[in-house]
């Protein structure tokens, strides 16, 4: 590995650790407050009760990573089909962006309530709330990748006869990969948020549900730990989705390399 990518790596951990290191020394030696605010080695040394059975976290991360992927893979096959589908005519697309500009600034979790009515609390209910904002961030980018392919492409294949599953795959999809890619690690990032926020006030169990259960007993550092947890989630979510998507379009690679 070259110098310049062992520093640009290095790079990523001043500032986290700086963090760390600054909460420990003030957790330490009493300017904040330990109760409140306990010291990172703390949190992390309680961190083995990911693997005691009789804490339940075990199973709470199970049940938000398997909320979290139901829901991100939903996002992306619905999303990727109504954006695509909006597309077909003017009419369609502009009776959508009004619907989608009307839901998107609307917190996913309030639609909570109102399918609890229909469904109760349910896994369902879960999932279609958590749904909500990633599905909408989904069309959107979809439809933005749409919008960018080259009309010349598109009056060539209309012209050599492409239609239906054809036109989809072979050219509405791949001409706006770019753009989906990109609506899917933004998505990602809303769903583990969505996942989170429901679990804190209707699953009965998952990360939220422990962080909640913790703060309301005031046990603060297992509260900690639930972020902790949450926070490496999220990090190796992001991390890994990038690390596939620059394998499997190594063009990503050549784009990101030319930005900075």
């Amino acid at each position: 590995m070259s110098w310049r990518g062992l520093r640009d790596k290095w790079a990523l951990f001043v500032g986290p650790v700086v963090i760390l290191v600054g909460w420990e020394i003030l957790s330490r030696t009493g300017v904040i407050r330990a109760t409140f605010f306990p010291p990172p080695t703390e949190i992390i040394a309680r961190s083995v009760i990911v693997f005691e059975p009789a804490s339940g976290l075990g199973g709470d991360i199970i049940a938000t990573v398997l909320r979290v992927l139901v829901t991100i893979v939903l996002a992306v096959v619905l999303g990727v089909g109504v954006g695509i589908a909006i597309t077909a005519s003017q009419w369609m697309d502009r009776g959508a962006h009004t619907i989608l500009a009307f839901l998107y600034p609307i917190p996913g979790v309030l639609f909570f309530p109102f399918l609890t009515f229909l469904l109760g609390r349910t896994e369902m209910a879960i999932i279609l709330t958590a749904l909500v904002t990633p599905l909408i961030v989904m069309i959107l980018y979809t439809v933005a990748g749409v919008r960018s392919i080259d009309r010349t492409l598109v009056e060539v294949a209309d012209n050599y006869g492409s239609r239906g599953v054809k036109r989809f795959f072979g050219i509405l999809v791949p001409g706006s990969l770019p753009s989906i890619v990109t609506g899917i690690r933004v998505s990602l990032g809303f769903t583990l948020i969505a996942v989170i926020a429901i679990e804190m006030v209707g699953a009965p169990n998952g990360l939220g549900q422990f962080l909640w259960s913790n703060w309301q007993i005031l046990r603060v550092t297992d509260m900690y730990v639930a972020l902790l947890i949450i926070a490496v989630i999220g990090l190796i979510s992001s991390v890994g989705f990038d690390a596939v998507a620059d394998r499997l379009l190594p063009w990503r690679r050549d784009v990101q390399g030319a930005q900075i």
